[in-house]
């Protein structure tokens, strides 16, 4: 497959009270079908008694040369960051952190090149047709030298090498190896900036009946239970952060590398991108990650008891209700209204 250049990203959406939930609490996250008959994602008991997203990577037992040349890059259903509710200049919150994992469990057959990178994507307009062709994102194999997706600009751990790739470009200095047995996370932090002004927001009624009314970040003056919501054309970047963990070892990365597409405005997404036959591992997010740091295990069951307060950031010095001349309040510098997302 040829590039034609790159497509603009998608918007970031709206997501219904039960959508938000899953994306806070990392809960139910599915990913797209497998492009090819050789890999399948699979529940186990496992993961029937885990509170939070596991997928076994299952891929046959022989090598299948009809795939050596090909890869593939599936994306989860929901993102892990919603822009419009979840930028700290949205929440007024110091930071939030988004973080998932794979625990290797096979790096393919002897003497068959295969490999793995995972992480995040963000949208863009040519992803949707990638994932309803009839022969999914399969591409040849040597495009993938530097791991890119094919539904978006993308961050990911490469198993090949142990970097870290910045849409198909190594971030110096980040090789970060991992073998059968390990646990790779990676994870990205999107860090409040008090100089640059609050994003305009309204409140959306949540729905009383649904179990993310818990994540509400305020009450109305009627008492309704609401989230607060940006439009798209307010959203600003902010500085972001990402880090890699080895087996629950945290390995800083220096340097705002994220800032090019992954800033805060978009929707960011889990992504799973497969080279070759043999590759085997476990898919985890919320609290099925073993990591214990921001936007791991700890933070995944705080949000799923609905402590979003302290699932992942804390609140800033602006996330406050301020009293206003004329009447009303702001909250942290968001405007108490009303209206649908």
């Amino acid at each position: 497959m040829t590039d034609s250049g790159p497509n603009p990203l998608a918007n970031a959406s709206s997501y219904s009270d039960n959508e938000r939930y899953f994306i806070s609490a990392g809960k139910q996250i599915s990913f797209q079908p497998i492009p090819t008959s050789i890999y399948r994602l699979a529940q186990t008991t496992e993961s029937l008694k885990t509170k939070g997203t596991l997928w076994q990577l299952n891929p046959s037992a022989s090598d299948d040369p009809s795939t050596t040349g090909n890869t593939f890059d599936i994306i989860s259903n929901l993102p892990l960051f919603a822009a419009r509710y979840d930028n700290p200049l949205v929440s007024g919150n110091d930071s939030k952190t988004i973080y998932w994992e794979f625990e290797v469990t096979s790096l393919g057959y002897s003497g068959t090149p295969a490999g793995f990178a995972f992480g995040f994507v963000v949208k863009d307009a040519g992803s949707e047709a990638i994932a309803s062709n009839s022969s999914g994102s399969l591409r040849p194999y040597d495009q993938t030298a530097a791991p890119k997706s094919l539904s978006g600009p993308s961050l990911l751990w490469n198993s090949v090498d142990g970097g870290v790739y910045d849409n198909g470009t190594k971030i110096p200095d980040t090789e970060f190896q991992a073998k059968v047995g390990d646990t790779v996370g990676l994870g990205i932090t999107f860090q409040f900036d008090s100089s640059i002004p609050m994003i305009p927001t309204r409140d959306v009624n949540d729905n009383p009946n649904a179990k993310a009314g818990r994540f509400s970040k305020s009450l109305d003056s009627k008492g309704n239970k609401t989230t607060r919501i940006a439009d798209v054309k307010d959203l600003v970047s902010v500085p972001t952060k990402i880090f890699v963990t080895i087996n629950g070892e945290e390995m800083k990365i220096e340097g705002d590398v994220a800032r090019t597409f992954i800033s805060g405005v978009t929707d960011v997404f889990p992504v799973l991108a497969v080279s070759g036959p043999g590759i085997g591992g476990k898919v985890k997010i919320g609290e099925a990650v073993t990591f214990g740091g921001e936007g791991g295990l700890a933070d995944a069951q705080l949000a799923a008891k609905g402590n979003s307060a302290h699932a992942g950031y804390k609140k800033s010095r602006f996330s406050k209700v301020f009293k206003i001349p004329g009447g009303g309040s702001w909250f942290g510098g968001v405007g108490m209204g009303s209206g649908g997302g």
